[in-house]
Parts: C-alpha cells; sequence; structure tokens
C-alpha cells in the first residue's frame, strides 16, 4: 500500500471506532475504556509516525509547507484532547462531551487531508516515493504502537 492508502486505512479504522465509542452509554464504561484505549493509543501512534514520514518530508516543499504545519497543528490539538480525556471517568458527562469535540476535530482533520492535502502531495511525490513512505509508515508504526503498548499486568504477575 501507498502512504495514501495506508493513512486511508487508518482513518477509516478511527472513523469505525469513533462510530462505536459515540454509541456506548456511560453504563458501557469496560466496552468504552477498551475501545477508547485503542483508539487513543492508535491516533497517538498514527499522529508520531505520519508526521515523522509523510508530513516531514512535504514539509520542506514550499507547495506544502502551509498545510504541513496546519496539519501538525491539529495532531497537537488531538493529542491535547486525548490527553484530557484521561483524566474524567469515561462514565461522566464531561468525557461525552470532550470525546465529541475530539470526534468533530479528527473527522475535519481527516476530511481535508484525504480531500486537499493528498492531491496536492500526489503531485510532489513519484508513486516509487509513496510506496516506499507507505512501507515505511506500516514498519514504524509497528514499533511506536509496540512501545506505548500498556504492559499485561496478569503476565507480569504470573512471573
Amino acid at each position: 500500500m501507498d502512504i495514501y492508502e495506508r493513512i486511508k486505512k487508518d482513518h477509516d479504522d478511527a472513523r469505525e471506532v469513533m462510530k462505536k465509542l459515540k454509541e456506548t452509554t456511560a453504563r458501557a464504561e469496560k466496552t468504552r475504556t477498551e475501545l477508547f484505549t485503542k483508539f487513543k493509543l492508535d491516533m497517538w501512534a498514527h499522529h508520531k509516525v505520519e508526521e515523522a514520514v509523510f508530513y516531514s518530508y512535504l514539509r520542506d516543499d514550499t507547495k506544502m509547507s502551509e498545510d504541513s504545519y496546519e496539519a501538525l497543528n491539529e495532531h497537537h490539538v488531538a493529542n491535547g484532547l486525548l490527553e484530557e480525556l484521561d483524566t474524567f471517568p469515561v462514565t461522566s458527562e464531561e468525557w461525552g462531551v470532550k470525546f465529541g469535540a475530539l470526534s468533530e476535530l479528527i473527522e475535519h482533520h481527516m476530511d481535508e487531508e484525504e480531500e486537499d492535502f493528498f492531491p496536492k502531495a500526489r503531485k510532489i511525490l513519484s508513486k516509487e516515493q509513496a510506496d516506499l513512505i507507505g512501507d515505511r509508515f506500516d514498519a514504524r508504526k509497528k514499533v511506536v504502537l509496540a512501545a506505548i503498548m500498556p504492559i499485561d499486568e496478569d503476565e507480569v504477575k504470573a512471573a
């Protein structure tokens, strides 16, 4: 998969998890917690790797510089909201309101990236470059996710 297909797949996965999270109620604490943990870790990894292997390359091109910095800023805001959500119980009204705001921000960012950013980037990156960056994205995201995944407490207790 090239970088565009790879990022689009991540976006589609994020949309699906956000939809599931919005469908949960405060009574479904365990499900909501599990879904949010997966979503949060995946978003952090996605943002960091996308910035490192995709935006960093395009940021130096004058045609993409402003768009790259705007996308970086949106990542920063989204990551801040992800951290804020960790301070509220998933069963609280505040959590639901903040998650709604985060969902809107991320949805806007993904749509803008797919509709505006990708077409511009395709004019700059060759097919070979897009394929290489897609491969790097995959490899690095796996490493980042493995590094930030919480350790299994039961596994540690059993050791």
